[in-house]
């Protein structure tokens, strides 16, 4: 494997975070509709494309059935945090939900960071021109990700900083790619686990948002504005 491919995988974790330490540190910011219909916008982009992959890669069936086994382990995340249980107060039923939606985010983009290594390293292996189109697309769709995580992670009561270092961690899954280079059903796998973990969350967000013209506009912005990296610089698989 080639000194390029490892450089192409540190910079798909390590760059996004370094975005990211350009946003205000401020809660409000993160507070603002403008912003929060930003999060929205990114993640249900995220898992439209993702579903979409793991349908194009394996049938709507296997597909469509393993989107349900993600969204049953969203469910469960809920339940151990007792977000469905009773609450003595809506300050504690807030707590248990900010909870489930921190690990159900983390959780799923800790599975999509890898199929995203996975992707990088079949196409250096391809040659270096198709190398360096996946890393461009896959950066810019991280980063624009981890801004909307960022925004999430905020918004669910964690300090910016923490946030960042929490953000940090994760991506460091990126490398267990090198593990499950090999293993394309693995990769299928962890591609319907994450649409079907971040698809609950993003769901119950936007029933539970108050919407208006500031955050529909945010939100647009978010959702357009991955779809067209994806689009002007797709990554190969």
């Amino acid at each position: 494997m080639s000194p390029i491919t490892y450089f192409a995988i540190s910079g798909i974790s390590i760059i996004p975070i370094l975005a990211s330490l350009l946003f205000p540190k401020n809660k409000e910011f993160f507070q603002k509709n403008l912003v929060r219909g930003f999060g929205l916008g990114v993640y249900l982009m995220v898992v439209v494309l993702l579903l979409r992959e793991a349908i194009e890669q394996t049938g709507f069936a296997t597909g469509g059935f393993l989107f349900i086994i993600g969204l049953t382990i969203s469910l469960l995340i809920g339940v151990a945090f007792k977000e469905f249980h009773h609450h003595h107060n809506d300050e504690e039923k807030a707590h248990s939900h900010n909870k489930s939606s921190i690990w159900r985010v983390l959780i799923s983009d800790f599975f999509h960071n890898i199929v995203d290594g996975i992707a990088i390293i079949a196409s250096f292996a391809v040659n270096t021109g198709v190398g360096i189109t996946s890393f461009l697309g896959i950066l810019g769709h991280q980063t624009i990700q981890q801004a909307g995580q960022q925004v999430l992670l905020v918004e669910n009561k964690i300090n910016p900083s923490k946030a960042i270092l929490i953000s940090f961690i994760v991506s460091l899954s990126i490398f267990l790619s090198f593990v499950f280079k090999d293993n394309k059903f693995i990769e299928v796998i962890f591609i319907s686990l994450s649409a079907g973990i971040v698809a609950w969350k993003v769901a119950v967000d936007m029933m539970h948002a108050k919407w208006n013209k500031k955050m529909i506009v945010g939100f647009m912005i978010g959702a357009i504005l991955l779809a067209l990296i994806l689009v002007l610089v797709p990554h190969e698989n």
